[in-house]
Formats: C-alpha cells, sequence, structure tokens
C-alpha cells in the first residue's frame, strides 16, 4: 500500500509521465499488430445464436499429465456439480462452444444453425445422408446432408485430432453439436459424467478436459430463440397423421413434423400416386410363400411326432 501510495504522488507530480509514454506507446502498437494481422489465419468462433457469457473458460479447465494410464480422481474429492458434459472443439478452423459429449449416440450431429454459421466453402462440401435418425422417443428425423469435418480437442500446447463424419440436423437444442460414440471411440477418448471429465492420450501423455458449466436460464433462451426462428421459418416440429386411401380412410401415414408445408403436400402426393405399394388389407400379401407364413415342428422329415400314452 506504501508502494502504490508513493507511485501515485509520483504521476501526480510527473515525475513517471515519460514511463507512462512508452507503457501507452506499446498498447498502440500492440493494438496496430492485431488490426494488421490477416482475418484469414484467425479461427471463427460459434458460440450459439447470440453470444453467451460462460461461468467457466475451458483454458482453465484443461490439464495435461505424462503417462498412458488414463484414471479418474476418488468420488470423494469431487464437488457433486451435476450437468450434461459439454466442452470447446475446434472443427475445421470453427471454434465451436457447446459441444456435447453423448456415449449413447451412435453417430456425430452438427445442428442446423450451427451449420449455417461455418465458411461457405466447408458447407459446400456437404453431401446427402444415407439413414435416418431415430430419438430416444421414436421420432425419425432425416438430417439435410452429412460433412466430413475433421475435430481438434487441445490446449495450448497439446492436441488430438480426429476426422468425424457429422449429420447436419435441423432441430431444436442448446447444443452446437453432438460428439458421439464413434468420435469418441476416434480419439481414444474415456468420459465420466461423475466426474464431468473427458480424458483422452495426446502427446505422450493423458489430457484431462473438465465440462463447461452451463447457466439452465441460457439453455432455457437458446431453445426459445430457435423455437421463434423455426416458427418463422414455418417449420412444423410435430408429426402430421393423414389418411391417404379414399377406402380406408382409418389407415393414416405419419408425415415428418421437420419437412414445411410444401414439402409435406409433395410427399403426400407422391404416396398417393403409388398407393398399389402398399398393404391395405389381408388380400394384398399374395406371393407369401407357405414357409415363411406358417409354423411348423422342427423334426426330421420321416420322423412322426411322439405321443404320450395314458397309464391304465
Amino acid at each position: 500500500m506504501q508502494l502504490k501510495k508513493q507511485i501515485e504522488e509520483l504521476v501526480r507530480a510527473g515525475k513517471l509521465s515519460h514511463l507512462i509514454k512508452e507503457i501507452k506507446q506499446g498498447r498502440d502498437q500492440t493494438k496496430n499488430e492485431k488490426k494488421e494481422a490477416p482475418t484469414k489465419d484467425k479461427s471463427l468462433a460459434i458460440y450459439m445464436i447470440q453470444p453467451w457469457q460462460r461461468t467457466t473458460k475451458q483454458k482453465l479447465t484443461q490439464s495435461f499429465a505424462y503417462g498412458s494410464e488414463i484414471t479418474f480422481p476418488p468420488l470423494a474429492n469431487i464437488d457433486g456439480t451435476e450437468g450434461p458434459l459439454v466442452i470447446e472443439a475446434e472443427i475445421s478452423r470453427h471454434m465451436i462452444h457447446r459441444m456435447y459429449i453423448d456415449g449413447g449416440s451412435s453417430t456425430e450431429i452438427l445442428y442446423e444453425h450451427c451449420f449455417n454459421q461455418l465458411w461457405p466453402k466447408i458447407k459446400s462440401q456437404m453431401i446427402s445422408a444415407r439413414t435416418s435418425l431415430t430419438g430416444f422417443s421414436g421420432e425419425t428425423i432425416c438430417p439435410l446432408g452429412q460433412l466430413r469435418l475433421l475435430v481438434t480437442i487441445r490446449d495450448a500446447d497439446h492436441c488430438t485430432k480426429a476426422w468425424m463424419d457429422c449429420m447436419i440436423v435441423r432441430s431444436v437444442s442448446p447444443y452446437n453439436g453432438i460428439i458421439g460414440r464413434p468420435g469418441i471411440r476416434e480419439i481414444q477418448a474415456v468420459p465420466s459424467t461423475t466426474h464431468i471429465m473427458l480424458k483422452f492420450p495426446a502427446d505422450g501423455g493423458i489430457m484431462t478436459i473438465r465440462s463447461i458449466i452451463l447457466i439452465p436460464a441460457e439453455c432455457a433462451t437458446v431453445i426459445t430463440s430457435l423455437k421463434e426462428i423455426l416458427k418463422e421459418a414455418g417449420v412444423h416440429h410435430e408429426n402430421l397423421k393423414v389418411a391417404i386411401h379414399l377406402n380406408f380412410p382409418d389407415q393414416e401415414v405419419a408425415i415428418g413434423g421437420t419437412l414445411s408445408l410444401e414439402e409435406r403436400m409433395e410427399l403426400c402426393t407422391f404416396i398417393k400416386k403409388n398407393l398399389d405399394i402398399f398393404v391395405w388389407q389381408p388380400s394384398d400379401m399374395t406371393g407369401v410363400p407357405r414357409s415363411i407364413a406358417e409354423h411348423r415342428l422342427n423334426i426330421r422329415e420321416g420322423y412322426s411326432p411322439i405321443q404320450q400314452k395314458k397309464r391304465g
């Protein structure tokens, strides 16, 4: 405190003006260097629909230890924080936040609101998806496409990277994407939702990423924003049941909720033109072999079934 007072007195007396001038010049020079840096070498940061103030910085949640054995601390030393395992990842030179580590997902997911923020050169590499996706409640979603992306998880000195096939999905989510089982296997990672940690080998050691803490209010705000955007775009998420055969009004076909009104009408028209490929009544099931339609006992040919004799 005494030193602070003496410095303040010298500043007021003008005896440190030369030092203040040098410091100011150094700051101005740093700002100019940052402005002159080429923008093409900078990674684009993707947060969500709007920027978020995070409660923790990922650089403060990273640690590295030399060795090859992945271990977790005793449960008694854990603070008991509950929540999803969410990290940051560099994907094709985009720093993408809110990537959910989900060992129950069979594929990697990149949501449409995040995909739209990628550079046009990367978005143009999207190809058509070969399979549909099924959610835990049974709903089926057709991905907008598939994109192969280089995913890098790093700190200042260490990193691991792998190519992952990401499905582009139009759906409401508080996350930008999901790293599922294939991606976890590619980087040889071991996630622990109990410890809220992700550990994986990197550069001769084990790297630890602790989950970013999400504020529940932020997730709720994201969901509300996405619902409003999708509503304005005319996207319906509830499946629509339609009777397409006039003779069988009780037999309905479910049309996916992710389709627009125009796409729904086109799909219904297409199905009506091909009603003959559907089975509407038992008589339509022709040509089924009896070996498939009938049940038979698994006994050798020529042998008769064993009959139990009654005792007198």
